[in-house]
């Protein structure tokens, strides 16, 4: 059988590899994400949705961002997943949060799968390479070709290389990679050069596997609130992003949902198929982007009550060693983990916040705010572990001062690091891929290009 793709939505890739191996990846179909921060550009037909997983056997979870972990979708789908015995692909974790949530909530068959550990599945070898703390992508190998799907892992290109010694057999490759920047930028300046790193970036993973095809995907979304709209001006379309691999003489395709399903050789090796898609795809994708409008969203006021600022600074010690922290800061003149002024312009409240109090002080002067958000987005960042991760990611924040978001990441970004169980201590130092997710932030805030 021939090996045959489709694009269902954003990153959520169908995937019929022959052998019993149909893989569906990261479904998210419908509602809003982060916060009620994102949109999709286009939501799927519910009836198309149920027929598709009649005709899956794996479901592929990257990481669980909501836009890839969409914990509505099960809730609407868990029985039919049961029912057709479809099992879940996910990365082994510490804190095993998704694990459980799938198998105990909703008693769903979950393969884990351990870093850079390759296994067999009916017959296919299948490589799950992690990324940073959260992120993962997946290798699949079968007859005729390497399919990677990197979505949106933010690998550097030492370990690009290292992932690219998995493919010791001379095999077509075929590079799944987001296209676009999905998360909070400060100014004009720095978006544009966010678009301009992601295009970059296609040309630089395309080169380091010398791959046959790239397909840009999972940036099919944008920023929805009237709090972050803005941030979608720069963002990368089809159009520029197909110009800009064209110019570079890279072979590429883009897909859209009302794109029948093809076959991978055509995709390779008929031009006329792959612009015929592209083509598509710039008449679907970038007419719906050239219509979004912001949604209506929950404009509630939000008290921020002792017991969660008790439960967000508990949980801060629990994770990470509170000593080195003070030690850090203290060394560094307060440049990390130092103070972080946060006024809410809802309810007109002003507060200290850093990984050892939360303090409310409405006498601080106005030259001294650092950032101004809504309440009930404060309320978010002390009450989830990954409150801060989805502020960053949904971009509903006003700097006061320039590069006050790199300030307000160098002082309680680590706590994302916390919804996985790792965080700030000696042991952490020595863990490869949370220190290259470290140093990749701080490297790319100073670039401004990620």
């Amino acid at each position: 059988m021939k090996e045959k793709i489709q694009l269902i939505n954003h990153s959520s890739l169908f995937m019929n590899l022959g052998n019993n191996v149909r893989i569906l990846s990261d479904p998210w179909y419908h509602g809003l994400a982060f916060d009620e921060g994102w949109s999709l550009l286009h939501e799927n037909d519910e009836k198309f949705i149920e027929n598709l997983l009649y005709n899956i056997d794996y479901i592929y979870i990257s990481h669980e961002h909501p836009d890839h972990f969409s914990i509505s979708f099960f809730k609407k789908y868990s029985e039919l997943l049961k029912k057709k015995n479809i099992k879940i692909i996910f990365q082994k974790t510490l804190d095993k949060r998704v694990e459980n949530f799938l198998s105990k909530k909703f008693n769903l068959e979950l393969i884990i799968l351990e870093s850079y550990k390759t296994v067999k599945i009916e017959n296919q070898n299948i490589t799950l390479v992690s990324c940073g703390a959260i992120d993962s992508s997946l290798i699949i190998e079968t007859e005729d070709y390497y399919h990677i799907n990197l979505n949106d892992c933010d690998f550097v290109n030492s370990e690009l290389l290292r992932i690219k010694k998995i493919l010791t057999n001379k095999k077509k490759i075929i590079i799944y990679l987001q296209f676009s920047y999905a998360a909070y930028r400060s100014d004009e300046e720095w978006l544009k050069k966010a678009a301009e790193f992601k295009l970059k970036n296609l040309l630089n993973v395309y080169k380091i596997f010398n791959a046959d095809l790239i397909i840009p995907f999972a940036s099919f979304v944008y920023f929805s609130s009237s709090e972050n709209f803005r941030l979608n001006k720069y963002m990368n379309n089809v159009e520029n992003t197909s110009k800009s691999l064209n110019d570079n003489n890279i072979n590429h395709c883009f897909l859209s949902p009302n794109f029948h399903e093809i076959e991978i050789d055509k995709l390779i090796y008929d031009k006329s198929i792959r612009n015929e898609a592209i083509t598509n795809s710039i008449d679907f994708w970038d007419h719906k982007f050239r219509n979004i409008k912001p949604k209506n969203e929950t404009n509630i006021i939000q008290k921020i009550p002792d017991e969660i600022k008790k439960e967000f600074l508990s949980k801060i010690k629990k994770n990470n060693s509170i000593y080195l922290l003070f030690i850090i800061r203290f060394l560094s003149f307060k440049y990390f983990f130092g103070d972080i002024i946060i006024y809410l312009s809802d309810t007109k409240e002003t507060y200290i916040l850093n990984f050892f109090k939360i303090v409310k002080d409405n006498s601080i002067s106005q030259s001294k705010i650092d950032i101004q958000m809504l309440s009930r987005r404060l309320f978010f960042i002390i009450k989830y572990s990954y409150g801060i991760e989805t502020l960053s990611s949904n971009g509903c924040l006003t700097e006061i001062k320039k590069n006050s978001f790199e300030k307000m990441i160098r002082s309680i970004g680590f706590i994302s690091l916390n919804q996985t169980n790792n965080g700030i201590t000696i042991k952490s130092m020595f863990t490869r891929n949370v220190m290259n997710k470290i140093v990749s932030i701080f490297v790319r805030l100073k670039l401004k290009n990620s």
